[in-house]
C-alpha cells in the first residue's frame, strides 16, 4: 500500500526559503502545509519524531522547547527537562502537550492496538 500522506517535523531551515519550524503534511502531488509550529504558546524547538494513529491524531516529540537543532548540545550540558510529547488531531487541528518536562523526548510509536503510546527520553 503506498502513502498518500507524508507527515514531517522540521527542526531547522530546510532551504533558504524554508523558515517554518513545526509539524507538516505533504501530499503525494508535493502539496506542503504547516499544521502546527506551537503548543500552549511555545514554539516548539527541537522536533523529532512522528507516529500517526488511525484515527487520524498525530503524535510527536519535541527534544527541548528552550533549543533548536543547532543549539541541541547546549541542553545536554544544562541537563534539564525541555522535552514534550504532544498531539495533533487533523479533525480540530488542536495541538494538545499530553507530557512536559522530558530529559529530550526522541521518538514516538504508537501500539498495535491502538490503546496507549510509547516515547523516548534520553538520560542525562
Amino acid at each position: 500500500m503506498k502513502r498518500k500522506i507524508i507527515y514531517l517535523l522540521v527542526s531547522s531551515q530546510v532551504s533558504p526559503r524554508t523558515k517554518f519550524h513545526g509539524l507538516l503534511k505533504i501530499t503525494k502531488d508535493g502539496e506542503i502545509e504547516a499544521l502546527t509550529d506551537e503548543a500552549e504558546g511555545v514554539k516548539f524547538g527541537t522536533t523529532d519524531a512522528v507516529a500517526v494513529a488511525k484515527n487520524g491524531v498525530l503524535y510527536f516529540t519535541d527534544a527541548s522547547w528552550k533549543y533548536n537543532l543547532h543549539s541541541s548540545t547546549l541542553d545536554f550540558f544544562e541537563g534539564r527537562p525541555y522535552g514534550r510529547l504532544m498531539s495533533y488531531d487533523s479533525s480540530t487541528r488542536k495541538t494538545k502537550v499530553i507530557a512536559l518536562n522530558l530529559y529530550f523526548a526522541n521518538g514516538v510509536e504508537i501500539s498495535p492496538g491502538q490503546d496507549f503510546v510509547i516515547f523516548c527520553e534520553t538520560p542525562m
